[in-house]
């Protein structure tokens, strides 16, 4: 499919469209999460929000957020907001990055099917390599994992289609890039909410303490009535991809 790129900073009147498709891309409930810092993406990360037009509509975003990372597991980010706020520190610091996190690519559903997710993925690794970064690493949120709750993400992040590739289709698109998974994350954001809130972003009711599926959560949602307080936690898979041009 033909599209154009640009960035947020090169496209500011954009930032409706974008916002629109950021807002209808997530549970609702995922709105409400604890990555306090999310706002900045529209500000601070500008120039690293890639946008995917055709006819000056947006079909496609990327959220990439440069960092510094030491390229071991151990000093991964542990959760979406520690991602922003390396970003925002890097920033401040006017100290160099060297990794480019994408925790976001967003496909419009008029254009679904397409194949721009691997499109804006591509797009991601070229704005890294333009930057002068050396590394691509991406807290992975498994489409499919929605389907299975109540299995752990160690488990479904193993599971494998007869040709080998990953069963889950956005795992498996990020290894057809030649990404390799590098870490399993079991919470990267964490929603926390009264029951009322609750009720109000699922259309559901809670009428005792213990584990729910929601729809649209990749893990069981944990209800504790006598507290009034419900808490969602978002795992994740760690994906590095090779900044050469080669596939493994």
């Amino acid at each position: 499919m033909d599209y154009e790129v640009t960035t947020l900073s090169e496209r500011p009147d954009l930032i409706d469209q974008v916002a629109n498709l950021d807002n209808r891309s997530w549970p609702v409930f995922l709105q409400h999460g604890d990555a306090d810092n999310w706002h900045h993406l529209y500000e601070a990360f500008s120039e690293t929000v890639l946008i995917l037009l055709s006819s000056d509509q947006v079909i496609g975003a990327g959220f990439t957020i440069p960092i510094k990372w030491g390229g071991g597991v151990t000093s991964l980010p542990e959760t979406i907001d520690d991602v922003l706020e390396r970003g925002l520190a890097i920033q401040n610091s006017k100290l160099p990055a060297n990794t480019l996190v994408p925790i976001a690519a967003l496909v419009d559903p008029s254009v679904q099917g397409e194949g721009l997710s691997a499109s804006i993925l591509l797009e991601m690794k070229a704005l890294a390599k333009r930057l002068g970064l050396t590394s691509l690493v991406v807290p992975v949120r498994p489409t499919y994992k929605s389907k299975y709750p109540i299995q752990s993400i160690q488990s479904y992040a193993s599971w494998l289609r007869d040709d080998g590739l990953y069963y889950d289709p956005w795992l498996r698109v990020h290894q057809k890039l030649g990404a390799k998974a590098i870490h399993i994350a079991n919470c990267t954001l964490t929603v926390k909410g009264s029951i009322a809130q609750w009720s109000q972003w699922t259309d559901m009711i809670f009428p005792h303490s213990g584990q729910y599926i929601v729809p649209g959560a990749l893990s069981t949602l944990e209800i504790d009535k006598a507290n009034d307080c419900g808490i969602y936690r978002e795992p994740n898979v760690w994906m590095k991809h090779p900044m050469s041009d080669e596939l493994s």
